[in-house]
């Protein structure tokens, strides 16, 4: 008489794949919360580096940000309308700009959003030659907006003490 084999099936392991996936998933999420939660609060003085201080470097403290809409450039304008706005508001003598966000629009049916960034690019460059005494130490950057005129320019100023 003849034996019979009884086949035997290996375990498929296939199943398990995607709970590995998701615990791995889930213990880098562990480690990536435990390491966000020890950043050092940089509007109090921060770590030195290099025997400097970066609240020092990026302004002891950051104030609020002031909006300003033109449709032509005026440097004389620019910078009496700062002037007021820190009158207006009691800041002391030693405010500066410390970042600068230049956005130009563009029309959106006629225009590309590069017109507008282009815009922005022009108005900043005019700002830095015609010597703005308020955007001397400040970052500059530029943007575009479809929510502005195509003629029209917004400077976004960051301001410290």
């Amino acid at each position: 008489m003849r034996k019979r084999f009884n086949r035997v099936e290996e375990e498929d392991v296939t199943s398990q794949g995607g709970w590995l996936f998701a615990d791995s998933f889930l213990a880098l999420m562990i480690i990536f919360l435990a390491t966000i939660s020890f950043v050092p609060d940089l509007s109090t003085g921060g770590v030195p580096v290099n025997n400097t201080n970066i609240g020092n470097i990026a302004g002891n403290n950051y104030v609020q940000g002031l909006n300003l809409a033109y449709t032509e450039f005026n440097a004389e304008q620019i910078t009496t309308d700062i002037e007021s706005y820190l009158k207006k508001e009691n800041f002391p003598a030693t405010t500066t700009v410390i970042y600068a966000k230049v956005v130009g629009g563009y029309a959106e049916g006629s225009e590309a959003s590069d017109v507008g960034m282009s815009r922005a690019l022009a108005f900043s460059i005019r700002m830095k030659n015609a010597g703005v005494s308020y955007l001397d130490g400040a970052n500059i950057d530029l943007g575009s907006s479809k929510l502005l005129k195509a003629n029209e320019v917004v400077l976004r100023l960051t301001l410290s003490k």
